[in-house]
């Protein structure tokens, strides 16, 4: 395997803009905020420095990518940026975040991780011209420790940005991959019988995958009738006249500015959803249900088919986002 060097560097560099712009697109739909990632740097590090480059705990994820092979790499958040993030995701506005990184907010930091993997991997896929795809992510929040795997190597490479919300900086942002990551996304050739090796001790990773989890984590939907004899949480009484906006999306359509300008009465506008399949429903812009479209006497409905769980909606918004 070839070594890391200046030119690598600053490959994956001229690459850095296109991937932290996916990962904004994708953060913003989750947490409904304008989130985006600036000034990027890329830099070699030591993996015996790995542990002093992030003194004290913090939030990271430890995120399986595959690829033609298997890579690991760690998401590191600064705790503050980290706490906003929770208390956004859980529907605050940022100004009280959590003093402490809670089980409550590991959980939702859990689901903003992958959302934020998912992002690097869609980035990855389009910067490579290959399918890329996240396996399983660990939230954990603790001092940052190397994988096992990368214990035998010299370098590790550092993609850092800094994250703003709503255009205010709220902290660091960090990806960190081994090198034969690093050599991947610079367009080396990284197949041989020691990465198939790592691959297949990655592939043997303890860690729960995302399926998992959802299946783990997911409830079943509580018929109407079942859920009015249960108690509601405490103090919801006083948001259920609230109104909210409910959505039925019928498809999308990416389109150049061109194609827009050339539309006409009778154009035909092909959507991406197959004719049957079950549409979205949306409450406030953010993915709750899907259903089957009906119709009750003069008028369109709906009739739900499917609840979306929260780890399903971020999956869905990040797919969204980077289609």
């Amino acid at each position: 395997m070839a070594s890391l060097n200046l030119e690598h560097i600053n490959t994956i560099t001229g690459k850095q803009d296109s991937l932290w712009g996916t990962v904004s697109i994708a953060l913003s739909e989750a947490i409904n905020r304008q989130a985006s990632l600036s000034s990027p740097l890329t830099t070699l590090l030591p993996v015996s420095e790995l542990e002093n480059a992030f003194a004290g705990k913090r939030v990271y994820g430890v995120a399986t990518l595959q690829t033609t092979t298997a890579y690991t790499l760690l998401i590191v958040l600064e705790t503050s940026s980290a706490a906003m993030l929770a208390d956004i995701a859980a529907g605050g506005d940022g100004s009280s975040p959590p003093q402490d990184i809670d089980e409550g907010s590991l959980q939702i930091l859990q689901q903003v991780l992958f959302v934020i993997a998912n992002g690097v991997a869609q980035s990855l896929a389009n910067l490579t011209n290959s399918d890329c795809n996240v396996l399983q992510v660990e939230c954990r929040y603790e001092p940052v420790e190397p994988p096992v795997e990368w214990l035998t190597q010299d370098n590790l490479v550092r993609l850092d940005a800094v994250l703003h919300v709503d255009g205010s900086p709220v902290g660091a942002m960090a990806v960190l991959g081994d090198e034969r990551f690093a050599l991947w996304l610079a367009g080396e050739e990284t197949e041989s019988p020691s990465a198939q090796a790592d691959a297949a001790a990655v592939g043997a990773s303890p860690f729960q995958t995302l399926d998992e989890a959802t299946t783990a984590s997911s409830q079943p939907f509580v018929p109407l009738a079942q859920a009015a004899s249960q108690p509601l949480p405490a103090g919801i009484e006083l948001i259920l006249d609230v109104p909210l906006e409910l959505t039925v999306e019928l498809g999308r359509k990416r389109m150049f500015i061109k194609d827009v300008l050339e539309l006409t009465i009778g154009s035909i506008v092909e959507l991406d959803r197959i004719a049957g399949e079950p549409v979205d429903v949306l409450v406030n812009g953010r993915i709750m249900a899907r259903g089957e479209v009906v119709v009750i006497e003069d008028n369109f409905g709906i009739r739900i088919t499917e609840i979306i769980n929260p780890q399903e909606q971020l999956v869905e918004i990040s797919r969204r986002a980077v289609a």
